[in-house]
C-alpha cells in the first residue's frame, strides 16, 4: 500500500493521481477482508471437527496377554490356587499368548490396571474377557474394582460349559469419578477337583 507521503514527487504533482491512488488503496483492503472472513469461517469449521470426533468415539482398553504379560498382569492366589501365562503354546484365543487360572481347593485371579481418568467419556462402561474351562464346565467371575479402598464395583460369574473360549461381560457401570480401575478374572473351587481355566482378550469400553 502506497501512502500519500511516500509517493514520489513526480507522481504527487500530476492531476488525477490522488483519486486513482485512493481507488488502488481501497481494492486490496476489500479483497483482504473477504479472504480473512473466508479463512475464519473455514478455520471454525475444521476446528470443531476433532472435538466432535473425539466425543463420538468410545474410550477403549484392550489386552491380549501378548509380549510380556507379567509386566502388566498381577496374579492373586489362595489355597492351592495358581495363576500364570502360556507363551506361544498354541492355546490362545487370538495372538500367541494367554493367561490361565488353576484351583482345586482355593482360588486364583488375574487382574490388570486400566487408567481411565483421561478418557473423554466413561459414564457407561463394560468389561469383557474370554475364558475357556479345561476338562469340563466351570464358573468364572469377571469383576471391576476401585483400588481406593479396594471396593468391588461390579461382578458377574456365569457358568461356562467346557467348549472353547466363551465371552464374559459385566453390566454397565459409571466410572466418571475414578482415575484407575482394575479388571479382574477369578476362579475358585472347594471340592478338591483341580481344574484349569484359560483367559484371553480382556477389554474395557466406555461410551
Amino acid at each position: 500500500m502506497i501512502n500519500k507521503a511516500d509517493r514520489p514527487a513526480s507522481l504527487a504533482g500530476l492531476p488525477g493521481r490522488t483519486r486513482l491512488s485512493r481507488v488502488q488503496r481501497r481494492t486490496p483492503r476489500r479483497g483482504a477482508k473477504k479472504f480473512l472472513t473466508l479463512t475464519a469461517v473455514v478455520g471454525l469449521v475444521f476446528a470443531g471437527l476433532p472435538a466432535a470426533i473425539a466425543q463420538a468415539a468410545p474410550s477403549r482398553f484392550a489386552d491380549g496377554f501378548e509380549g510380556n504379560p507379567a509386566q502388566r498382569w498381577e496374579p492373586l492366589t489362595s489355597g492351592d490356587g495358581r495363576a500364570d501365562f502360556d507363551l506361544a503354546q498354541g492355546l490362545a484365543r487370538s495372538g500367541a499368548d494367554n493367561g490361565w487360572l488353576y484351583a482345586g481347593q482355593g482360588w486364583a485371579a488375574q487382574r490388570i490396571a486400566v487408567p481411565v481418568g483421561g478418557w473423554p467419556e466413561r459414564s457407561s462402561c463394560v468389561a469383557e474377557i474370554y475364558a475357556q474351562p479345561v476338562g469340563g464346565g466351570a464358573q468364572v467371575a469377571l469383576e471391576i474394582w476401585d483400588p481406593n479402598g479396594w471396593h468391588k464395583l461390579t461382578s458377574t460369574a456365569p457358568f461356562l460349559p467346557g467348549s472353547g473360549y466363551q465371552r464374559i461381560r459385566t453390566s454397565r457401570i459409571d466410572l466418571r469419578r475414578l482415575d484407575t480401575v482394575y479388571v479382574q478374572a477369578i476362579f475358585g473351587k472347594d471340592d478338591g477337583a483341580r481344574q484349569f481355566v484359560r483367559l484371553d482378550d480382556v477389554s474395557l469400553r466406555c461410551s
